[in-house]
């Protein structure tokens, strides 16, 4: 993801940016109605004692002040995309999922908490085209299953075939400047929250200022829900966004889906199948024209704990990683470039799934190294 860098932020320019907002008083959770009417998430359709109906009292408590923001598009024109082809974290697969087929069961709503990591860094500055170590949390759909056959233009001018997925996801991103000397308040951490749908990205930003409505530290819900219904069914969903921290969030945002092999004859809107719901920590993108450049490392984004963690199918079943019921779940670790543990891998990111719906991400032991030796680290660490 390209990054929106040079952007002043905090709460004291959020107050300046929503100034012409009244702050509301805490809102008493007695009105579904009322809720949405604010543009907040309906409550779910679980007893009051459940978790996550008390994790919706509680966030549609602390929303106080709407964001009047928009979400910019990411320039399409940058260089080649060089990317760290792992991620960690859970991933449920629906009730008989299989690739390139919808599920009888549609995974068609997923939501999150966390709080906002503040990072350090992790290699030496000497990529010109990338002077940042990157990190994301997020919350997705469609991440992992093929749900649409792609198309790629090989050097000889024909086309190869291959499945790929039309994933929606939505996040936060923390950026933090690769290492040049000196102590860790030299790199201080760049925060903003993003949404991304089939190579469609949007970065969130208060509308007419160029500040962002996140910093390291708030405390974040996430909910992503497809619409099921009508003519665009699976290829429109909302988005709702709370700080929990500050207060404010963004009335809900409908976004259409983007396309899958854009640019070529093959060219169509995304579809989602809703065969797997995804919880995950990733290496963020750099770009360079280099075709061998090595992957930008991830930064130390310390330890993270994802509450919340619930998917839901177009029927209302709930599914939660440690309580996954008919769905399969799936764990997985970050290593340097894919590469199992048990083949000399170096490990760079671990998740584990600490209760029903509370998942932890952690940073493996690295040392500040020089852009695309962490894989060469020794001992290569084998936990977090």
């Amino acid at each position: 993801m390209k990054r929106i860098l040079a952007v002043a932020f905090g709460l004291a320019s959020l107050l300046v940016a929503v100034q012409s907002h009244a702050v509301g008083t805490t809102l008493r959770v007695d009105s579904g109605a009322s809720v949405v009417a604010r543009g907040l998430p309906p409550p779910p359709a679980l007893p009051v004692t459940s978790e996550a109906y008390q994790t919706w009292a509680r966030v549609v408590r602390t929303a106080r002040v709407p964001l009047d923001a928009d979400f910019v598009p990411i320039p399409q024109a940058t260089p080649n995309r060089v990317w760290q082809a792992d991620w960690a974290g859970p991933v449920l697969f629906a009730p008989d999922a299989k690739s390139m087929k919808i599920p009888a069961r549609r995974f068609s709503q997923v939501e999150g908490e966390w709080t906002v990591p503040f990072a350090k860094p992790t290699i030496n500055c000497t990529n010109k085209w990338e002077s940042y170590d990157g990190s994301s949390i997020w919350i997705a759909l469609d991440g992992w299953l093929g749900t649409f056959w792609a198309h790629e233009r090989l050097p000889d001018g024909s086309w190869h075939r291959y499945r790929s997925t039309d994933i929606l996801q939505a996040g936060s991103e923390s950026d933090v400047g690769c290492y040049s000397g000196g102590g860790p308040g030299n790199y201080p951490t760049t925060a903003y929250f993003w949404i991304e749908w089939a190579g469609t990205k949007d970065i969130m930003v208060i509308r007419g200022h160029r500040i962002l409505p996140v910093k390291p530290g708030d405390t974040i819900y996430v909910k992503i829900a497809a619409d099921t219904t009508g003519p665009e069914a699976w290829q429109r969903a909302t988005l709702w966004f709370v700080d929990e921290t500050t207060g404010y969030y963004l009335p809900a945002r409908t976004f259409h889906s983007g396309c899958v092999d854009c640019g070529t004859r093959w060219q169509r809107p995304a579809t989602l199948f809703g065969n797997t719901a995804e919880w995950i920590v990733e290496s963020t993108f750099y770009y360079s024209p280099r075709k061998n450049a090595p992957p930008n490392s991830l930064n130390d984004f310390g330890d993270v704990e994802l509450t919340d963690a619930v998917a839901t199918d177009q029927d209302g079943t709930v599914y939660e990683p440690g309580n996954p019921g008919l769905a399969k779940p799936n764990l997985d670790w970050m290593t340097w470039n894919a590469k199992p543990l048990d083949d000399h891998g170096t490990l760079l990111a671990c998740s584990s799934i600490v209760g029903s719906t509370s998942v932890t991400f952690q940073r493996a032991p690295f040392v500040i190294a020089t852009p695309g030796d962490q894989g060469k680290l020794e001992p290569k660490p084998k936990h977090c």
